[in-house]
């Protein structure tokens, strides 16, 4: 499976994943013009895409969605979905949906607002299975029973930074409450089976708090898994 970022940060955030048969659209945070112009940077255009998969309506992950939805299907939540106005489907939580090429479980996460979803995707062409997981604290199910081939998850701060620096309690419980840290990744990490994992994608990283280096040195060492960091303005290392 080919995991490609066009744009991760409190910004906007927005991947493509493509198992040789079908492209998926994880988030939609960036605008319109902007995304049309780094898909054909990688050879790629809106017709081309099968579904568009959007975890939450905060504008930095569903910034696109209604224009998207003039010409291909958007999959969220009802609430995610509810001021899109094109072609929509609502995610049925805790079972299994189609969408596009990929069948889907969308899950609760623990974030400031109503229908936020991860998601666990399985390619139906090559049986991989992903799990994708951005703006939440924790993840509150055991996931045990799925064997990743990839994960794609936020690593939004570095708490020894957090703790170290003058930042204002607002800021602070809001990070707390509502993003993940390098320690809640890492036990997030080591809890799930990644026996056959082949990559693991830190999404999300804060421009302030965090630290790339530290991150994906430290997740690589506690898993044993290869690492990358998804960069601000697209791209991976």
């Amino acid at each position: 499976m080919e995991i490609i970022n066009l744009a991760s940060s409190s910004a906007g955030n927005c991947y493509v994943i493509n198992d040789g048969h079908s492209y998926l659209l994880l988030e939609a945070g960036i605008n319109y013009k902007q995304l049309v112009l780094d898909l054909a940077l990688k050879g790629l255009k809106i017709a081309d895409l099968d579904a568009v998969l959007v975890s939450h309506n905060h504008k930095d992950h569903s910034k696109s969605a209604n224009d998207l939805a003039r010409f291909v299907t958007v999959y969220g939540s009802d609430k995610t979905l509810e001021k899109i106005t094109g072609k929509k489907q609502v995610i049925k939580p805790n079972s299994w949906n189609k969408v596009g090429g990929y069948d889907v479980i969308g899950f609760d996460v623990e974030h400031d607002v109503e229908g936020a979803l991860g998601y666990i995707i399985k390619s139906r062409a090559t049986d991989e299975l992903l799990l994708f997981a951005t703006d939440t604290k924790y993840i509150r199910y055991n996931l045990r029973k799925f064997r990743f081939d990839y994960v794609m998850i936020e690593c939004n701060y570095d708490d020894d930074y957090i703790e170290q620096i003058d930042i204002s309690p607002y800021l602070k419980r809001r990070l707390i409450n509502s993003h993940m840290g390098l320690r809640t990744v890492i036990k997030t990490l080591k809890s799930l089976d990644l026996s056959v994992c082949k990559g693991i994608y830190l999404l999300h990283l804060s421009d302030r708090h965090s630290n790339e280096d530290k991150m994906m040195r430290t997740v690589m060492a506690e898993t044993g898994v290869s690492t990358y960091v998804c960069k601000k303005y697209g791209g991976v290392r």
